[in-house]
This record gives structure tokens, C-alpha cells and sequence, in this order.
């Protein structure tokens, strides 16, 4: 968050969660010092959940589709590795085993 005084940017001095649903955050600029209050209420709260909190192909950076998951949980029950998995479908190794275990995509049936 910028400063309202100068423009520069401002770090979080403390945080303060008294009154449910909204959240009050003290800065400090890094420049001038100026100190001053930013609060979020209940809205931007649960809109910056939906942000964080995206599933599947939801993600921005996800390579895989639900589609996709389902082929490799398919792929992994013929008999194949996580690692022929992860070969097969571009992921990482850990990421074709997370999500063929149920760690990961757990909403994809």
C-alpha cells in the first residue's frame, strides 16, 4: 500500500482483529514515517479469499485441467507410476503424485 502522504510504499507495523470481520492494518511509510490506518471489511475479506483460495483450474499457473486429472488417476490405476505419469502429462513428479493420491484436486471425482 502506498503512502497518502508522499506516495511511497509502506510496510505493516501491527495488525489488529478485535472487531469480527474487519481488520485493521497500522503502517508505517518507509520514506517520510508517516504512520496511518488501512482497514478491510467483511467483503474485501471474502472477495480476497476467492482470490487465494482458487481449486483447479482456477489457478492461474495450474497445468492441469480436471480432465486431465482424471486421465492420470486412470493412467496410475492401469498400472502406472507417478513418475510415467509425470512424464506423460508434463507435471513435476510430486505434482502427478499429489494429485493422483488425492492430496491435490480432491474436488476432481
Amino acid at each position: 500500500m502506498d503512502c497518502p502522504k508522499c506516495g511511497s510504499a509502506s510496510r505493516v507495523v501491527s495488525l489488529n482483529k478485535k472487531k469480527p470481520g474487519e481488520i485493521r492494518r497500522y503502517r508505517k511509510c518507509t520514506a517520510c514515517d508517516h504512520k496511518f490506518v488501512t482497514t478491510q471489511g467483511p467483503e474485501e475479506i471474502a472477495q480476497r479469499k476467492q482470490i487465494l483460495y482458487r481449486k483447479g483450474e482456477e489457478q492461474p499457473n495450474s497445468k492441469l485441467t480436471d480432465d486431465t486429472v482424471r486421465e492420470m488417476r486412470e493412467f496410475a490405476a492401469g498400472g502406472a507410476s507417478s513418475f510415467d505419469c509425470a512424464l506423460a502429462f508434463d507435471v513435476a513428479q510430486s505434482t502427478a503424485y499429489k494429485a493422483i493420491v488425492g492430496r491435490s484436486w480432491q474436488h476432481v471425482v
